[in-house]
């Protein structure tokens, strides 16, 4: 596999879903057939293959791709719903996140990729700037049919011209790049023992250097610019028949009229950016950024106490001399620049150590819905120039308050009170927010408010304990799955979706996958939890004893949204009872602490981010609260997370009335 130097693996303020941690070490390992993916993914999401040029690395790579809707809190109190291609997953938690991920590989490479559409409208791969076959560009109707949900299509190509690229879906894409089906293509210039991890999820920095990169760079970043209509991103959160998301999406949203209010890098508005996405560097080493422009903005890229030298544009080298260099570089929709960024101080490219501001100059995208600051602020910070107790930047004002949601509702005041002879609680004495009228200006709109992400603690609570005793009977039921069963709005379904069983009976569920892409049947309120998943299509099989009580549970596919597209159904047990979701199940002894009580868990961590407060753990079953699997939960306070990396072993505490860990660290075995 390609892992390269994992020298420069994490910096201290943990980026979400940064993988080099689980790759393993680099080395002569590389094509070893016993690769496994982090986990999360697939086993073959990855795929290595022969060394042709026999210069110590691989020169085959399949990826495998689904599509996953994601709903992130990309600025504080702005929870949006996005699309992201995402290497497929193993458990209910994907390796997803925006932006898509940063794909890299190496020139000559034979590369394919598969997309596996798990979502529900059709798509295609469109991979722009590099050398491909018309039949592979990916654009629908044009050189390929869309591929549909439940079906597969596979790109390939050889890996030609070196440089950043980009890759994004072709369907409906005044719509469908925004929602966040883009991400950015690298091809390295191929070198002898080249190897280095092929995706960056979530872009950022990247783990590990290719040999080309290594020659004249300590470390490199994958920027992605993106800006957001929040109004679109509300409406799969919004609206749950897929005939109306596509009506109002494609036919009732005007994309030309669309008003941009959110401005990302790397799929997060500043504050989360300082934690997300920080420019980390050395007096020691020049960084390259790689900066691709993935909305329809122009972005004039301005970095404060530097002057970049632009090395490539669109994926085209250019001429070392004259060197261009720059404060502000100017930035179209689809475009990409190499910039290499100098950091050892000197009287033209760098001023030396510090926290320097990296920002869009086009001013309204420095606010997040109009309040400042906000929007793609981030930045270039030395080493040495962190404050440990936040993972923050050490800087002499207050970073902090930029992280509470009241701040961008309007309700905080910019500027201390006292600045007005006046108090927090006196503020509006003498004046009102009202006025008769004559006022005329541009307000902020107040939108639709969705600030929470959707809670899958409560349908993933253990309901019913299966039985302890002897079965008191057998049976074989079948259960099929796939875009066949959908009925009248919706895009997937099981069928049936009601089973009746008897208490205490041994039950073999055979799950029928019956489209291409990767379904999962899972009895989330059955401890222990029973769970079956594979990609189709094909058969499945799982035993399991029916719970020895009349309780109805549910069963559903935990890929994501397939359970809101129709593949949801009951496992009625005896005379039934209430089901999970809608149970404020009364937790017995034998089911456990009492609701108001916290539960204690054990679990690996897959990925870590500070800024919105957020884990993934892959854990053990937590007695009386859920079966083991992959979940994401909120953390309280976020700062537990800091030390966090991926790969580690921790135990904590859920919290159900907070809906979070209030307490995270290191296992005590450790």
């Amino acid at each position: 596999m390609k892992t390269g130097r994992l020298a420069q693996a994490l910096p201290k303020p943990l980026r979400i879903m940064v993988m080099s941690a689980l790759f393993g070490a680099a080395g002569s390992h590389a094509m070893s057939q016993d690769f496994r993916p982090p986990t999360g993914m697939a086993a073959d999401a990855i795929t290595f293959g022969a060394d042709l040029d026999a210069d110590g690395d691989p020169d085959e790579i399949e990826l495998r791709l689904e599509i996953i809707e994601v709903v992130e809190e990309v600025a504080p109190g702005e929870v949006l719903s996005f699309w992201v291609f995402s290497p497929v997953a193993a458990g209910m938690t994907p390796v997803a996140r925006l932006p898509s991920p940063t794909i890299r590989v190496e020139q000559g490479d034979r590369v394919r990729v598969v997309l596996e559409n798990t979502h529900y409208f059709p798509h295609t791969i469109h991979f722009h700037g590099t050398v491909h076959a018309n039949a592979m560009d990916g654009v629908p109707e044009i050189t390929q049919k869309p591929t549909l949900p439940g079906e597969s299509f596979t790109y390939e190509f050889i890996a030609q011209n070196p440089g950043t690229h980009f890759y994004h879906c072709h369907v409906q894409a005044d719509v469908h790049v925004r929602m966040g089906l883009a991400g950015m293509f690298i091809i390295e210039p191929n070198r002898a023992n080249n190897n280095f991890a092929p995706l960056v999820i979530g872009a950022g920095e990247v783990p590990d250097l290719s040999a080309a990169s290594a020659e004249t760079y300590a470390t490199e970043h994958s920027l992605v610019y993106s800006d957001v209509d929040s109004d679109l991103h509300r409406l799969p959160l919004q609206v749950a028949d897929p005939r109306e998301i596509e009506w109002r999406m494609h036919r009732d949203y005007d994309s030309t009229t669309a008003k941009p209010d959110l401005f990302l890098l790397n799929g997060r508005s500043f504050p989360f950016t300082l934690l997300d996405t920080p420019i980390d560097v050395t007096v020691e080493g020049n960084a390259l950024l790689r900066v691709l422009n993935a909305g329809e903005r122009f972005i004039n890229l301005h970095t404060h106490g530097h002057h970049p030298v632009l090395k490539a544009r669109d994926g085209m080298n250019l001429p070392a001399q004259p060197v261009v260099s720059r404060d502000t570089f100017s930035i179209g929709a689809a475009q990409r620049l190499d910039l290499e960024l100098k950091t050892t101080a000197d009287e033209a490219y760098s001023s030396g150590p510090g926290v320097w501001l990296m920002h869009d100059h086009t001013e309204k995208t420095v606010s997040n819905r109009g309040i400042n600051p906000g929007g793609d602020i981030t930045t270039i910070i030395y080493d040495g120039f962190r404050d440990e107790s936040t993972g923050l930047p050490d800087v002499p004002g207050d970073l902090t308050k930029f992280f509470d949601p009241a701040y961008y509702r309007g309700e905080v005041p910019v500027f201390p009170p006292e600045v007005f002879g006046t108090s927090a609680e006196r503020y509006y004495d003498g004046w009102s927010k009202e006025d008769d009228g004559s006022l005329d200006y541009a307000r902020r709109p107040e939108p639709a408010k969705i600030d929470q992400i959707p809670d899958v603690l409560a349908s993933h609570r253990v309901v019913a304990d299966r039985c302890e005793s002897e079965a008191r009977g057998s049976r074989r039921i079948l259960i099929r799955g796939g875009t066949q069963y959908a009925r009248a709005g919706e895009v997937f379904g099981f069928e049936p979706r009601r089973i009746e069983v008897g208490r205490c009976e041994e039950i073999e569920l055979v799950f029928a996958n019956s489209d291409q892409v990767r379904h999962a049947l899972m009895v989330p309120g059955l401890n222990p939890m029973v769970s079956v998943e594979f990609t189709g299509p094909g058969m499945q099989r799982v035993k399991f004893l029916t719970p020895d009580e009349d309780v109805t549970l549910e069963f559903h596919c935990h890929v994501e949204t397939h359970e809101k597209m129709g593949m949801v159904g009951q496992i009625v047990v005896g005379t039934g009872g209430v089901e999970n979701h809608s149970a404020e199940h009364d937790q017995t002894a034998a089911h456990g602490p009492s609701r108001a009580e916290r539960f204690h868990g054990t679990g690996t961590v897959i990925s870590v981010d500070v800024g919105r407060g957020r884990v993934v753990l892959d854990h053990e079953e937590v007695e009386g609260f859920m079966g083991a699997m992959t979940m994401s939960f909120a953390v309280e306070p976020r700062e537990q997370l800091l030390e966090l990396q991926p790969g580690a072993e921790v135990e904590f505490v859920i919290d159900p009335k907070a809906r979070a860990i209030v307490r995270i660290g290191a296992s005590q075995s450790d």
